[in-house]
C-alpha cells in the first residue's frame, strides 16, 4: 500500500493525502461527483452512484487517496480518536474527473512558435520551459498562461483552470503563486487575472470620478476601488495623517466597524499586496498621510508582510498588535516544521526587523490569527 502522508490543521483535525497507487476505475463516479466543492464523509455513499453502498464507497475513498486524486480531513470523535468527515479532489483528481489526460506537454512544439517581441513575461517563460518537467500541473499551467499572453490576451484565473483542469474549480492559481511568480519574474496579480480587483479602503479622503464625489467613509467597512475607479479618479483630497494597513479582511471589517480615528485611512493588504494596493497606499503617502501602522497574524507571513511594507513604502511602517506578549493572550496554533524553519532564519539575519515576536514564537512554539484579537483575554 503506498504511504500516507498527514497534514495536522490543529489537534482537533488533520487531512490525509496520498501518491502512487493504482486508480480504481470503480471511484471514477465519485470523482465526477466530488468536483468543485467540500465533500461529506458521511454522504459517500449516495455520491457514488447506484449499486454502491455506504461502505464501498468509503473504501474507494481511501483508495483513491492513495492514488493521489483525493484528500481527506479528519477530526477526533468524542473519545479522543480520528474519523473522517470531509474529502474533496486534489489538482490531479480535478483533472481525471473532467477526462483531461495526464501525458507530458509537448515543450519542443512549444518553444519551436514565435513570442511577440520584448515581452518580459514570455522572455522568462521561454528560459524556464526547457528544463521544466513535461508532466508537471505547473508546466502546464505556465505553458497555459503563455497561450493567452501570445494572443495578446490576459490570462484569467478561472480560464486557466478550465484549459488546465476542465472546470473553474480545478485548479487554484493562488496555491501556485509562488511558483509561478519565480517562473516570470513578477507578480502573479500582474500576469494573471484571478478575479474582480479592487483596493478594500476606508477612512479620511475624498476624490471624484466624473461629476461624481465620493467620501472615503461613505459605505462601510470598506469602499472597493476598482482599476477602473483609481485610473478616472481626480482631485484626490486626503485629510489623513496615519494609515493603517491590515492582513485580512475580517479584521479589516471589524476595526472599521469599531470605529477609526479621524484622521485615519485603513487599506486591507490582503496578504502581500498586490501592484493595486501599493499603488493606492502610494498615492495617499503622496497626498498627506506621513505614518503607517501594519497590523498581520502573529506569524511567519506576519513577520514577512510587514517587512515587504517596510521595504516597498516611502514612509516610517511601524508593527501594531504585533507585541510578543499577545501570544499569551489570544487563541494559538502550533507552530508547523516549516515555521520553525523559517523563524530560525529570520532569526539568523541581522536586517530582519520584529526580532523580539519570532524569538517568542519559537520559545513558545505557537502562533496566532488576527481575528483572535476579539477573542484575547483580558
Amino acid at each position: 500500500m503506498p504511504e500516507r502522508s498527514v497534514r495536522d490543521e490543529d489537534n482537533q483535525r488533520r487531512t490525509i493525502c496520498g501518491a502512487g497507487g493504482p486508480i480504481p476505475e470503480a471511484g471514477m463516479g465519485l470523482l465526477r461527483a466530488g468536483r468543485g466543492r467540500t465533500n461529506q464523509w458521511r454522504a459517500a455513499g449516495r455520491a457514488a452512484g447506484a449499486g454502491i453502498d455506504q461502505v464501498e464507497a468509503e473504501g474507494l475513498l481511501w483508495a483513491l487517496v492513495d492514488a493521489g486524486l483525493v484528500e481527506v480531513r479528519e477530526r477526533r470523535d468524542r473519545r479522543g480518536d480520528w474519523e473522517p468527515y470531509q474529502w474533496w479532489l486534489t489538482e490531479a483528481g480535478a483533472a481525471r474527473s473532467a477526462g483531461r489526460a495526464e501525458g507530458p506537454a509537448d515543450l519542443r512544439a512549444w518553444l519551436a512558435r514565435p513570442d511577440p517581441s520584448d515581452h518580459p513575461a514570455l522572455t522568462a517563460l521561454r528560459a524556464w520551459l526547457p528544463g521544466a518537467d513535461p508532466s508537471a500541473l505547473l508546466t502546464r499551467l505556465v505553458m497555459a498562461i503563455g497561450d493567452e499572453l501570445r494572443e495578446g490576451r490576459m490570462p484569467r484565473g478561472r480560464l486557466l483552470s478550465v484549459q488546465v483542469g476542465g472546470h473553474t474549480k480545478a485548479v487554484r492559481l493562488q496555491d501556485h503563486r509562488e511558483a509561478l511568480e519565480a517562473v516570470f519574474g513578477l507578480p502573479l496579480d500582474e500576469v494573471v487575472r484571478l478575479h474582480g480587483r479592487a483596493v478594500y479602503t476606508y477612512g479620511a479622503f475624498r476624490f471624484c470620478v466624473g461629476s461624481q464625489a465620493i467620501d472615503g467613509r461613505y459605505s462601510v467597512p470598506w469602499l472597493a476601488l476598482t482599476p477602473e475607479t483609481l485610473e478616472r479618479m481626480t482631485d484626490l483630497q486626503v485629510t489623513a495623517t496615519q494609515m493603517f494597513t491590515i492582513e485580512n479582511l475580517v479584521a479589516f471589517e471589524e476595526e472599521v466597524r469599531g470605529g477609526v480615528p479621524e484622521d485615519c485611512v485603513v487599506v486591507w493588504t490582503g496578504g502581500f499586496p498586490s501592484s493595486l494596493e501599493r499603488g493606492w497606499m502610494s498615492r495617499l503617502i503622496a497626498a498627506g498621510v506621513q505614518r503607517v501602522a501594519h497590523w498581520s497574524d502573529l506569524d511567519v507571513g506576519g513577520l514577512r508582510i510587514t517587512r515587504h511594507l517596510q521595504e516597498i513604502l516611502p514612509c516610517e511602517v511601524t508593527p501594531w498588535r504585533m507585541e510578543p506578549e499577545l501570544l499569551g493572550q489570544l487563541p494559538t496554533q502550533p507552530l508547523t516544521d516549516r515555521d520553525r524553519e523559517a523563524l530560525i532564519a529570520w532569526r539568523a539575519d541581522p536586517t530582519a526587523p520584529l526580532q523580539a515576536l519570532a524569538e517568542e514564537l519559537l520559545k513558545t512554539g505557537l502562533k496566532a490569527e488576527q481575528e483572535g484579537w476579539w477573542l484575547r483575554r483580558r
